[in-house]
């Protein structure tokens, strides 16, 4: 149940194979969206395998390249945590933080990229739909139907062998993507590595949520983290040495 990373974003993207399915998660811009159709053309691999795209939370640089990759992949399901339905039916606002705020929190992501420029010319051209200005939400539609119906405790169909954790903290809508198996968790923006050891997020709505959902997670045995921004961390004993 290898996870497969691919560069084309801000954010990390990452592809889950679980027996002869993948599961795309955190697809951030159309590059990423791209990039995931030439890793399935390069290996030959069949394009229906890829069974659903989700996100570990619902901002722009985790979920602006869908919309491409439905177009590339016509029959794959697009599904999300409960919450975001909520936000897409305007009854909540995940996108808690000011344009301003928000982008503080994001410049120092994008500039750490090698390949900013390309992102951000990416970035032009994927969906806007996420961006933290609910008001806008109407005239920025995805180009896609989404099912909210992923939550924790429940099965993932195409996943058999991973669980979706609850970490709200960065957003209320945040969670990760955990394999018991493997003891591999796929962190979101809950646990970075932009310093080289990882780092609990401390850019967040709820600094006091992102801490209780920390102690969560060290209740897992955990061995890789496959981080939303930084490179993996892997063959670890534990989350003790991630900077909180």
């Amino acid at each position: 149940m290898p996870v497969h990373l691919i560069r084309g974003g801000y954010a990390n993207t990452y592809l889950i194979e679980d027996g002869g399915s993948f599961v795309a998660v955190d697809v951030g811009t159309s590059w990423a969206a791209k990039k995931i159709y030439k890793y399935f053309s390069d290996r030959s691999i069949d394009a229906s395998s890829l069974k659903m795209v989700t996100a570990t939370h619902f901002h722009i640089d985790h979920v602006a390249g869908i919309s491409r990759l439905v177009r590339l992949f016509p029959k794959i399901s697009v599904c999300f945590f409960t919450m975001v339905g909520d936000y897409l039916n305007e009854k909540e606002k995940i996108c808690l933080f000011s344009p301003v705020i928000w982008l503080t929190g994001l410049l120092p992501v994008v500039m750490a990229l090698d390949n900013h420029i390309i992102n951000t010319g990416a970035a032009l051209l994927s969906d806007k739909t996420a961006i933290p200005l609910p008001l806008l939400r109407k005239f920025l539609p995805s180009h896609y139907k989404a099912e909210c119906i992923l939550d924790e405790g429940q099965k993932i169909p195409p996943l058999p062998h991973w669980a979706i954790i609850k970490t709200p903290g960065h957003t209320p809508d945040s969670v990760c993507f955990y394999s018991r198996d493997e003891k591999t968790l796929i962190s979101g923006d809950t646990i970075l590595n932009m310093r080289g050891s990882g780092e609990l997020n401390n850019f967040c709505a709820n600094p006091n949520a992102i801490k209780e959902s920390f102690k969560k997670l060290l209740t897992l045995k955990i061995r890789n983290i496959y981080p939303g921004h930084g490179r993996p961390l892997l063959n670890l004993d534990g989350l003790e040495n991630v900077t909180q």
